[in-house]
């Protein structure tokens, strides 16, 4: 069995200049165990030429679509026993999180970064929220059966993300610690952050959780020296968003 997670993105022909540089920064950081799903031919063939592994994925072409796709990806890899990270292509990793900082500590069946406000009625209820775009995966019963719920809740909501958390508050999901170390302002709220991860333990099932520290998983700039992966939000298009990223430093070139 691999002894690293496969490292798993989704990409389509707009946003190749940033999987370029996501794919770069990894390499830089030694990891090479990585899995491109192409929605598109053009994506596959670049792949192809940049010696990257790379599955096709159908795609509608509607970002609800890409959410349900992903989960049935999720599904398949936990299926087959695959441990794996899901990182979103502009979360820019700085440091190797397999080898630094709190992630590489933990044992968790699920182990999340930490977003914003979405989805807002747990966040309204916790203060935090678990994101999707950058969380590890262990194939364990408890993670499977979780996410053949999470697929079925997803074809309401059409957004992993918020069945995730949803369900997760659902289950009576309690963190070891309620009260944050800090809080960020983001849009007239305030999110809670923590120093060290937090866990969590559910009423109705055995799996495990935990929710990374913001400072060292940026989805908001935040000034630590230790930063491991930086996915500050930005605007949609991937030339925008490029730019952005370089512009508040989120790149080591």
């Amino acid at each position: 069995m691999p002894s690293e997670p496969l490292i798993i993105t989704f990409a389509n022909e707009p946003f190749l200049p940033l999987l370029d540089l996501w794919l770069a920064g990894l390499r830089r950081l030694g990891l090479d165990r990585i899995r491109v799903y192409g929605l598109d031919v053009a994506t596959l063939g670049w792949c192809a030429d940049h010696r990257v592994e790379a599955l096709s994925l159908p795609w509608s072409g509607t970002r609800a679509d890409l959410w349900q796709a992903r989960i049935r990806v999720f599904c398949q890899l936990l299926a087959d026993g695959v441990e794996f990270i899901h990182s979103d292509t502009d979360a820019i990793w700085v440091r190797n999180p397999l080898e630094e900082g709190s992630a590489c500590g933990l044992r968790d069946d699920l182990v999340f970064s930490q977003g914003t406000y979405s989805p807002s009625d747990v966040h309204e209820r916790l203060g935090f929220v678990l994101c999707c775009g950058w969380f590890w995966a262990r194939p364990t019963d408890e993670t499977r059966a979780f996410f053949r719920t999470v697929e079925d809740d997803a074809r309401t909501t059409r957004h992993d993300q918020t069945s995730i958390n949803r369900l997760l508050a659902a289950a009576g999901a309690r963190w070891s610690r309620s009260e944050g170390d800090y809080e960020l302002p983001f849009r007239e709220r305030m999110i809670r952050c923590w120093h060290e991860p937090i866990r969590a333990t559910l009423d109705s099932s055995s799996l495990t959780v935990a929710m990374l520290p913001h400072r060292e998983f940026q989805r908001l700039p935040e000034s630590f020296d230790r930063v491991v992966v930086r996915h500050f939000l930005t605007p949609q298009g991937c030339g925008d968003k490029v730019r952005t990223l370089r512009d508040v430093g989120a790149f080591s070139e």
